[in-house]
């Protein structure tokens, strides 16, 4: 296969995509009916716990890969695109922000999924193209945070980082350590499976999922929206 255009995506990235997008909704479905009351679940049960952490795992991890794909359609002179792209995607995690302060206020999200999202694109794509490095640094960065996570400080200050005060408690949270380490072995990933912006393998590729690949291509927009929906729907359900 030769090397692709701009505008050719790869349809099993967008697919994978999808699949973190069905499981993010399946998860917050749950989620919102033990919330106001609907039902009572033990949302650390193996099964919820699981479908949550596979489907952030999911995101994150193709965060990377996407950063590797982008460095080898770009290549490495155009910073200033994905510096543009984590702030603004750094922006709407403070809209999640505001809108969590406003209801439900307590547990109020301060540095969740898009608010890493757009800080991981910003310092990891100088790792792009460079996959002994990408690879080196996630080790490096998941080790870190497994060690991280076990201190306490007196400080929110450094929540960002990994660093919680005691009973700190949040509805979403995602610090740079040590979920920084999954975007770089999605870098590395990218690189190793995808050089040159080419698939290295070769032969027939599985039937694609038009509807998976619908998703993934509209994930950003998708998280924003599908939670007043499902806790109107819920609500709507509850007061009929």
């Amino acid at each position: 296969m030769g090397v692709a255009s701009s505008s050719e995506r790869f349809h099993e990235v967008d697919a994978m995509r999808g699949i973190a997008v069905v499981m993010m909704i399946i998860y917050h479905v749950i989620f919102d009916l033990n919330f106001l009351g609907a039902v009572e679940l033990d949302m650390n049960s193996p099964l919820i716990w699981l479908t949550g952490r596979l489907a952030a795992f999911l995101f994150i991890f193709l965060v990377g890969v996407s950063l590797s794909l982008s460095h080898s359609r770009r290549g490495s002179g155009c910073p200033g695109h994905y510096i543009k792209r984590g702030i603004r995607i750094f922006l709407y995690g403070l809209l999640i922000t505001a809108a969590t302060w406003i209801y439900p206020h307590k547990g109020f999200i301060v540095f969740g999924v898009l608010h890493f999202i757009g800080a991981a694109v910003i310092i990891t794509y100088p790792f792009a193209g460079r996959r002994v490095l990408s690879v080196i640094a996630a080790l490096l960065a998941l080790a870190t945070g497994m060690w991280v996570s076990g201190l306490r400080v007196d400080t929110q200050f450094f929540v960002w980082f990994g660093l919680k005060p005691p009973g700190f408690y949040t509805l979403d949270y995602f610090p740079l350590l040590p979920w920084i380490g999954i975007v770089l072995l999605g870098i590395f990933t990218g690189d190793t499976l995808y050089p040159g912006y080419r698939r290295r393998w070769k032969g027939k590729f599985p039937g694609r999922n038009p509807a998976l690949e619908f998703l993934g291509k509209n994930s950003l927009a998708i998280y924003f929206v599908h939670q007043p929906i499902i806790l109107a729907f819920i609500w709507f359900l509850m007061n009929i």
